[in-house]
């Protein structure tokens, strides 16, 4: 919970603007973080947020991995995802009861992590787009050893796609900001994080056995 700011705190506190600059991350994430009580906040009396010095320093300091973007987890609702509409899918129906789902189910859960901290970080950094190719080459290996075709296996990735795009609300971690450029830009980090699975996804499952 955020307390009320005081002229007596000095320089213990920085602006919003300060704050994410040091961190390399957008102003509404920062937002999101102080709201959700993961960085000491207080407001001024004029309803500004202030974020402790000492804490956004702890926190610049870590890994980008390190940054608290975790994963949702839980079953495919909780992520947004129509279950009604997904077991509607003849893929779903033919993968749905061979071995390996489990497994899969897991790299989707990591994809999303990535896509979140990939989302969030400023300036942009090309290991998130790495790390999602080297998942995709791993979920089309396994979509071809739980014998998936290679159809099966576009048209699956195509649906998750199409759900996460058609969100009524945001995934948990990524915020739609207001400004029109920034949303086209978000939406343009989106897209290229979903073509470097996708590619990565056909070269795996192309991969020699």
């Amino acid at each position: 919970m955020s307390t009320e700011y005081t002229s007596n705190d000095g320089g213990e506190w920085l602006s919003l603007r300060e704050a994410s600059e040091l961190l390399g991350v957008t102003a509404s994430t920062l937002r999101r973080w102080g709201d959700a009580g993961r960085l000491p906040m207080k407001r001024t009396l004029g309803g500004h947020r202030r974020f402790q010095r000492a804490a956004v320093l702890r926190l610049a300091g870590r890994e980008p991995d390190a940054l608290p973007a975790p994963a949702p987890e839980g079953p495919p609702h909780a992520w947004g995802l129509d279950e009604r509409e997904l077991a509607r899918q003849a893929w779903h129906a033919r993968l749905a009861a061979r071995p390996g789902t489990q497994r899969m189910r897991g790299l989707g859960q990591r994809l999303l992590g990535l896509l979140i901290q990939h989302i969030n970080r400023r300036p942009a950094d090309g290991r998130y787009l790495e790390e999602a190719r080297a998942v995709g080459r791993h979920y089309g290996r396994e979509m071809r050893a739980a014998g998936a075709s290679i159809h099966d296996t576009v048209e699956a990735f195509l649906f998750f796609r199409r759900s996460f795009s058609q969100l009524a609300a945001p995934l948990p971690g990524i915020a739609i900001p207001p400004d029109l450029l920034e949303a086209a830009e978000l939406r343009a980090r989106i897209d290229d994080f979903m073509d470097a699975i996708l590619l990565g996804t056909i070269a795996g499952f192309e991969e020699q056995a």
